[in-house]
């Protein structure tokens, strides 16, 4: 039997592996459980762990959900190690702790929960923590390099950065939780702010950005 590739896989990927499309159908069946069932329990652990600390540290979080045979033997842990053993994983466990996902594939997936009614209220490019500043995992400004920042603990702002190539996962990602929120205009979004940064960066204007300082020293 022909697979069918949905329609927001198909700009992207013509024609998409039904490996793809069973990933993708997947994430959005595990985001609509989550919007239905724990959203409102999700907005109140971010909010309560951010009055805790004293200022909001993200509104979206990196998760694990493994499921056993038939979506059974559920287990939720963080996305990332800096999270483990937090505030947040206490919260966020708590809130999707009695999920159900019967149904769903045996596997591995790797998400991002929102804080949906902080992100309804900042619909622009920068709504996800951190967003175009000088700032650490935690999204605190601290002039941090980028090379301290681990890939593993990069929170979805780097979706909107032209320079990074979108894996086939996050551009599945990206498609299940636009389905699902539709209302927060993820994809557009992301195309329109990457679309604008290609436009600002011309190739013939490099100059004198890649002269290694020293070089210019002994230049003079």
């Amino acid at each position: 039997m022909e697979t069918k590739t949905p329609e927001r896989l198909r700009d992207w990927m013509e024609p998409a592996h039904p490996a793809v499309v069973k990933l993708y159908d997947d994430l959005t069946a595990i985001y609509r459980i989550i919007r239905e069932e724990a959203q409102q329990r999700l907005d109140a652990a971010f909010d309560g762990v951010s009055r805790k600390i004293g200022y909001v540290v993200a509104t979206t979080l990196p998760v694990v959900i493994e499921l056993g045979e038939g979506g059974e033997g559920v287990k939720i842990m963080m996305g990332a190690d800096h999270l483990r053993g937090t505030l947040f994983e206490v919260a966020i466990t708590e809130a999707l702790g009695d999920l159900q996902f019967k149904g769903l594939a045996e596997g591995r997936y790797q998400i991002y929960v929102l804080w949906y009614d902080a992100l309804r209220l900042k619909l622009r490019a920068d709504w996800m923590e951190p967003a175009h500043f000088g700032v650490d995992q935690l999204g605190v400004t601290a002039g941090i390099r980028p090379a301290a920042s681990r890939p593993e603990v990069r929170e979805p702002a780097h979706w909107f950065n032209s320079g990074w190539a979108l894996t086939v996962e996050e551009a599945v990602l990206i498609s299940a939780i636009d389905v699902v929120y539709p209302e927060l205009g993820l994809g557009c979004q992301i195309a329109a702010s990457r679309q604008a940064q290609r436009q600002m960066i011309r190739p013939e204007v490099k100059e004198p950005a890649h002269t290694h300082p020293t070089r210019m020293e002994e230049g003079r």
